[in-house]
């Protein structure tokens, strides 16, 4: 009779084992639906730092040294690094550290809000754009 309860409690390990991966299956469904999409239904500026580690970890791992090292150089935390790593957001001046330490324009890593207005273009400077005027005017003439 021992023997059935010994393969009663295993058979009870084994269903809550089994439990316990197919929601952590359900989980990562979860989250690679959600992959790509803006944070909180896009109701907030945001930057994609899932994109960001994936530009950041082949420069990490060819450079050689630890994360601790490269993010004293960078003048962030290990901790930082590794959030970048799984996509976790930091802060917005911490992301422009590593871009600037990586060469990489911090910009392209920005998702606006669904709601927020589109980008006004900048003019243009430059000898293409400026205009001289070289009629005369009243407020530059002398009258005698």
């Amino acid at each position: 009779m021992s023997a059935d309860t010994s393969i009663l409690r295993a058979m009870a390990r084994l269903r809550k084992a089994l439990e316990r991966r197919m929601r952590l299956d359900d989980r990562a469904e979860e989250l690679r639906a959600r992959e790509g999409r803006p944070i909180r239904a896009g109701t907030l500026a945001a930057y994609d730092t899932s994109e960001l580690g994936r530009r950041l970890r082949p420069m990490l791992e060819y450079d050689g040294r630890g994360w601790r090292t490269l993010a004293e150089e960078i003048g962030v935390t290990s901790p930082d690094l590794s959030r970048v790593m799984a996509g976790q957001d930091i802060a917005a001046g911490k992301i422009f550290a590593i871009c600037d330490w990586a060469g990489l324009d911090a910009r392209a890593f920005y998702r606006p809000p669904v709601c927020a207005p589109k980008p006004r273009k900048r003019p243009r400077r430059g000898p293409a754009r400026s205009r001289v005027f070289h009629g005369k005017s009243t407020e530059t003439e002398v009258v005698r």
